[in-house]
């Protein structure tokens, strides 16, 4: 890879529930001591017949930080797999830990050559968004960057991400992660939503 090259992103924001995100994986996350699951695991769970809280049940996923698992979804996502990550403890999470997981996700799919991610906010409320911005930006770019250092130049994709987020929402979280971008991206990083996307495509 020569010197310059980076790997860049998109942010589409996306009104669609994960479920329904046409992605090439889809990401959720949940943490150990919240039962039932909740935002988009909780939804994937659903579609998947109750697999995911079979599985927690079982003792082969418990949601402590660090564990993550892949999951083929058949016809039950939109997306073709599932990638579920643990957050850990709900009451030690912070702003810190959220922008470390959307890394933490993002390095994975890229490291499987999976450059279209649908993602449900990873244990932030989507009216709680706009106070992580920085922090998911920082989270994506090192994501981006750890990638990048690792690939030739000729592996070097723009990723997509479609987050999740409630239409309600997103006037504000779309400014919030512009203010980011725009500190911290220096134009690797485009936010834009789903209309804008049809409009460019």
């Amino acid at each position: 890879m020569t010197t310059g090259e980076a790997q860049t992103a998109q942010i589409l924001l996306t009104d669609r529930p994960l479920e329904r995100v046409a992605s090439e994986i889809a990401v959720a996350g949940f943490f150990v001591d919240e039962r039932p699951l909740r935002g988009g695991a909780g939804r994937a769970d659903w579609r998947l017949c109750g697999g995911l809280s079979r599985r927690i049940l079982s003792g082969d996923l418990s949601g402590k930080t660090g564990e993550a698992m892949l999951i083929a979804c058949g016809r039950a996502l939109a997306a073709q797999r599932l990638l579920l990550v643990g957050l850990g403890d709900r009451h030690t999470y912070d702003r810190m830990r959220a922008g470390e997981e959307m890394r933490a996700a993002l390095e994975r799919c890229l490291r499987l050559r999976l450059r279209h991610v649908g993602l449900a906010p990873l244990g932030i409320a989507p009216d709680d968004v706009p106070r992580h911005a920085s922090v998911l930006v920082r989270g994506i770019l090192d994501g981006l960057s750890a990638v990048a250092a690792s690939r030739s130049s000729e592996g070097l994709l723009p990723a997509r991400i479609e987050l999740c987020v409630p239409r309600s929402e997103q006037a504000g979280v779309r400014r919030a992660l512009e203010a980011a971008c725009e500190k911290q991206a220096q134009g690797a990083v485009e936010v834009l939503t789903n209309g804008e996307e049809a409009q460019e495509g």
